[in-house]
């Protein structure tokens, strides 16, 4: 559907923004921007994402009578740190925006995060716009008002809530996207199935029964489905602090393997390997059913040809290392794991979405992985 309409959808999250979903809806923004009051626009992005996406964007807003002032970073998560923040930051105010000017992400998580707390630090916070260019982006990071850099020590460690006043969600621009990108984000897609919604991870397994092509023909509408399906947890805590834990499935041992490895790991990569990881703890405690690592590693492995076994030179001692600085860590010595005993629900205890899991055990698991 590139006939220009908008899917208008809202992000689930308190608080909420609009996400405007279409294909090909580039002609629309000047439009939607309209419809606030500002005195600039400030663009970020990188040099490779403004001549493939940001020099079109910028000229039919120029002609909408929108002036764009670019700022370019440099993309990667080795240099999402403070020192690119602190250069971001005092760029716009060089630059001279003001408490009345927006800033707009463009591109992927990293820049996303960056220009998004950026946003939020500058004269105590800047309104911004998330125009994502990755399917992971678009389909998960996009909707969590989470902006946050790396630490010396782990993933995210610093960062804030600040919502965007909207998201738009270009699905043309993640056709010259590479396979793996898309499969880094159906991982993702999969988790919200594993957590939340069994028929959901069967539907995404029959998707992927030819492989992520046929995925690739029908962007919005796999990811309007991809995104319904985190939404439909979000809905049940907008804020993320009780029951939208569940989204963590995966991501404990999954931030940590994807800081060790410096980027050559992608996001979805690193959580595919969290899941696995999570699978074979909750195995070892009698709470998971063996289906469910076996149809993980089905999909993650065989359909999408992801990986599902930690890398080798990360040894249990040095993932538990980073482990213990995550961003997430809460108060105790045991590490906490959103455990799956079934496809589509999560293990509970007293209400409590997270399971304690002494180390040794962990870094039996982790060894054995």
């Amino acid at each position: 559907m590139s006939d220009g309409t908008i899917i208008e959808l809202s992000s689930g999250t308190r608080p909420s923004c609009p996400f405007y979903l279409g294909d090909a809806i580039g002609d629309r923004l000047p439009e939607y921007l309209g419809r606030y009051d500002f005195d600039e626009f400030y663009l970020v992005t990188s040099e490779p994402l403004y001549e493939r996406f940001g020099r079109d964007l910028a000229n039919k807003l120029g002609r909408a009578g929108v002036a764009v002032n670019l700022i370019t970073v440099a993309e990667g998560e080795q240099v999402k740190g403070w020192p690119q923040l602190t250069a971001l930051c005092e760029r716009l105010v060089a630059a001279g925006a003001t408490k009345d000017s927006i800033v707009g992400a463009l591109g992927g998580g990293m820049i996303s995060n960056l220009a998004g707390l950026a946003a939020a630090m500058v004269y105590r916070g800047l309104r911004f716009v998330e125009i994502p260019t990755t399917m992971l982006n678009l389909t998960d990071g996009t909707l969590s008002n989470k902006q946050a850099i790396n630490g010396a020590l782990g993933k995210n460690q610093f960062g804030v809530y600040h919502a965007p006043i909207f998201i738009w969600a270009d699905v043309a621009m993640l056709r010259t996207e590479p396979e793996r990108q898309h499969r880094s984000a159906l991982v993702e897609a999969l988790k919200n199935g594993l957590v939340n919604d069994a028929a959901w991870f069967d539907r995404l397994e029959g998707l992927l029964a030819d492989g992520v092509g046929g995925i690739r023909d029908d962007l919005l509408g796999v990811c309007h489905e991809v995104v319904r399906s985190k939404l439909g947890i979000l809905e049940l805590d907008p804020g993320e602090r009780g029951t939208g834990i569940i989204l963590e499935y995966g991501h404990t041992v999954g931030h940590a393997v994807e800081f060790l490895s410096g980027g050559r790991l992608l996001h979805g990569e690193a959580v595919g390997i969290g899941m696995c990881a999570a699978a074979r703890l909750g195995i070892r405690l009698g709470v998971t059913d063996p289906e469910v690592l076996e149809r993980q590693e089905h999909v993650l492995g065989t359909l999408m040809g992801s990986p599902t076994s930690v890398p080798e030179e990360f040894t249990p001692e040095r993932i538990v290392e980073v482990i213990l600085s995550d961003n997430k860590r809460r108060a105790g010595s045991a590490v906490r794991f959103v455990l799956v005993p079934e496809i589509g629900r999560v293990h509970t205890v007293d209400g409590d979405h997270e399971t304690p899991v002494p180390e040794p055990l962990l870094k039996s698991v982790l060894a054995d992985a």
